[in-house]
């Protein structure tokens, strides 16, 4: 059976670390991680074994998507949501300081409400195959009201920002600073 290690290792042997540039090793990455081979790379159990580097940039990639297919509400809601706190470490790793402050307000929120995101994945999750239903219904109204006011403040996440890009803004540059480190963990 394949280590963690190894798996990492299957992921980025295609590609050169070292002379490959940050644009290429994500968009790698982006291309292969939701592959079968690497599943075990995206559960819980497995994910903290990670080196960080690979952590943030599979955080950020699953963030991107959330936000561009479902917004905020469906990232909260979907397996994403499960790495809501990591999420937010990596937005403070790559100096995505807005964005840090936005996904660390809604999180306050959902304290401040004692909501536990478990607890929405699993409304989630309770639904049938191609049911039909909305929020009101899944989570109730309180809850239904308090997800409208999350999604007004994740409009000012990097998605609905002009010139706003948080891989060419910060991602790219972080890769490129720290490139080194996967280096090393695949030695």
């Amino acid at each position: 059976m394949d280590t963690i290690k190894d798996t990492v290792n299957n992921l980025l042997q295609q590609i050169n670390l070292r002379t490959s540039n940050p644009e290429a090793i994500l968009a790698h990455i982006a291309m292969n991680i939701y592959e079968s081979d690497y599943k075990k790379l995206r559960e819980k159990e497995s994910f903290g074994l990670l080196p960080v580097l690979l952590q943030d940039i599979i955080l950020l990639i699953n963030f991107d998507i959330e936000l561009q297919m479902n917004g905020i509400i469906g990232f909260l809601e979907n397996s994403s949501g499960e790495f809501f706190e990591e999420t937010i470490q990596a937005l403070y790793r790559i100096h995505a300081s807005e964005d840090f402050k936005i996904m660390s307000g809604i999180k306050d929120l959902l304290l401040l409400n004692h909501i536990d995101l478990r607890k929405i994945r699993e409304d989630m999750n309770s639904l049938y195959l191609y049911q039909v239903s909305t929020s009101s219904d899944l989570h109730g109204r309180n809850m239904n009201e308090l997800l409208d006011v999350i999604a007004t403040q994740a409009d000012g996440l990097y998605l609905y920002r002009k010139h706003a890009n948080i891989f060419d803004d910060h991602v790219y540059r972080y890769v490129e600073a720290n490139k080194e480190s996967l280096m090393v963990y695949l030695r």
